[in-house]
């Protein structure tokens, strides 16, 4: 946009940086408007009657574009999409190994400070060593996430829905994240389904294991600074059961798929 023009701003244009704006549905309708008025004057005199065509057009527009977008919750939670990648899966199997199954057991997401540093290090730590396990070859860095960001966390809020409680910080407050307790069966489920459909990199029962052994190891050589802030709370006999759930899940869905 040069910078001599000047900037109607919303609902006609949205800020994209200083040197441009997204023109809007509606101002689209205000262009269309303009250019098919008579160029002969300088003034105009619009009646209501004027923009009845372009509300009925823009009630269109926002109707299937909100049905759409239902559409797309829909098939995100049914999985009919693109299965959850690797490390957002990753995410969802660390949260249960270290038993953030309540919220009194929940993963604080530290607004700021050491304790944020500290706790999202150990915790991506696992996700980095279960995700690279599976597909070593794969883009991207888990390792650097952050709780309080990334896309990780809330592309698996999207399929699990409620069923993965996700607290955002708020005015300096810190935020958490646990997975319900009624909800353990349906997440492992998801897990299993997305890991076994769709992935460039063939996910077998050996492979998972491995995989889950890693982010174990990783999150086990971790569990002292987690532990420092009342966070760590994997215990091996919960974990050797959940690897068993896991794996079994995971058949289950090879042999259905």
């Amino acid at each position: 946009m040069p910078a001599e023009w000047t900037d109607p701003g919303p609902p006609l244009t949205l800020f994209v940086s200083s040197m441009k704006r997204l023109v809007t549905p509606e101002g689209r309708c205000a262009l269309d408007l303009l250019q098919s008025l008579p160029r002969d004057r300088t003034a105009y005199a619009l009646v209501e009657v004027d923009f009845v065509p372009y509300e009925r057009q823009l009630a269109a527009v926002y109707k299937d574009w909100s049905r759409h977008r239902l559409q797309s919750v829909i098939d995100l939670l049914a999985g009919t999409t693109k299965p959850l990648q690797i490390a957002a899966a990753g995410v969802v199997i660390a949260l249960l190994v270290n038993r953030c199954t309540s919220e009194d057991r929940a993963l604080t997401r530290f607004a700021a400070g050491t304790a944020r540093d500290v706790v999202d290090a150990a915790f991506f730590k696992a996700v980095t060593s279960f995700a690279t396990a599976l597909a070593p070859a794969r883009r991207g860095n888990p390792e650097n996430a952050k709780l309080v960001s990334g896309w990780m966390l809330y592309e698996a809020r999207r399929r699990l829905g409620d069923g993965l409680m996700v607290v955002d910080t708020r005015g300096g407050e810190d935020g958490k994240v646990w997975i319900e307790a009624d909800a353990v069966d349906h997440v492992i489920e998801v897990i299993a389904r997305d890991l076994a459909r769709g992935h460039r990199v063939r996910v077998t029962p050996a492979n998972f294991a491995a995989a889950f052994d890693a982010l174990v190891d990783a999150l086990r050589s971790e569990l002292q600074g987690l532990a420092s802030f009342g966070l760590g709370n994997e215990r091996p006999l919960d974990t050797k059961r959940l690897k068993q759930r896991l794996i079994d899940s995971l058949q289950k869905q090879l042999v259905e798929s």
